[in-house]
Formats: structure tokens, C-alpha cells, sequence
């Protein structure tokens, strides 16, 4: 008899350890909005294909392993191995008019990326890609 009082507690204890989405969301450092602006940047092409194919290429140059490429729907999943294990998640949509939006996400060590400088390195590489493609510098 005492077993059955373990059996039903077990699930329940190890299921408190884990933590969902929705608790990953609310335990953020960052407010929705900040981090939307950390993680969002906006630019001016409408050719989505090329911003697609840029924003492998420079995760590729940041050293990331791209593991999901999706171009239907724009979305691009990639992990960087070493000291800390950094995942990415990017998508690239349309904007208004003739614009890209390109917006990451990411895990560092199982927590959410919050520090504003992988975002910065990010999307300094994405611009100077779209920039040498523009310009036809290979």
C-alpha cells in the first residue's frame, strides 16, 4: 500500500522540475518589448529569398551548425558548440512596403538569450552580408 502513494507523487515531483514555454516566457530578464527590439531588425529589401540565404550564411560565419533551414517558412534553427551551447532560431518575413523583418530567438545553456550583444554580432554580420550582396562583392 505504501507504494501507490509514491507511484502517484513521483510523476508529480519530477514534473515540477521541468519548466514549459509559458514559464520561460515569464521568468524573461528582459520586458517582451525590450527584447523584441534586442531581437528584431528590419531591412530594406523585399527579396526574401536573398535575406533568407544571408541569414545562413552568417550564422555559418559565426561559427553556428545550421540544423533546420525551412525557406517556405523562413524560419532557420542553428546551434553553436563550445564552452556554452548558443541556439538560434531566426525568421524572416515580409514587412510593410519593401521591407524584410528578420527576428531571432535564442538559448543560452537551456536559458533564455537576453543579452542584447549575441543579437548585436548577429545582425552586424547579417548587414554586411546583405550589404556585399547588394553590391555584388563576393
Amino acid at each position: 500500500m505504501a507504494r501507490i502513494p509514491c507511484l502517484i507523487l513521483a510523476p508529480l515531483l519530477l514534473s515540477g522540475c521541468q519548466m514549459d514555454s509559458r514559464q520561460q516566457i515569464l521568468a524573461s530578464t528582459n520586458s517582451q518589448v525590450a527584447q523584441r527590439a534586442i531581437s528584431t531588425r528590419a531591412f530594406e529589401t523585399s527579396d526574401q529569398a536573398k535575406v533568407f540565404q544571408a541569414v545562413i550564411a552568417s550564422l555559418q560565419d559565426l561559427g553556428f551548425v545550421v540544423d533546420r533551414a525551412d525557406n517556405v517558412l523562413g524560419s532557420v534553427s542553428a546551434t553553436r558548440f563550445g564552452a556554452q551551447l548558443v541556439r538560434l532560431t531566426v525568421s524572416v518575413r515580409p514587412g510593410s512596403g519593401s521591407r524584410t523583418i528578420v527576428r531571432a530567438s535564442g538559448q543560452l545553456n537551456q536559458h533564455e538569450l537576453s543579452d542584447p550583444a549575441p543579437f548585436q554580432r548577429f545582425f552586424e554580420a547579417l548587414s554586411q552580408a546583405l550589404f556585399l550582396d547588394a553590391n555584388s562583392v563576393e
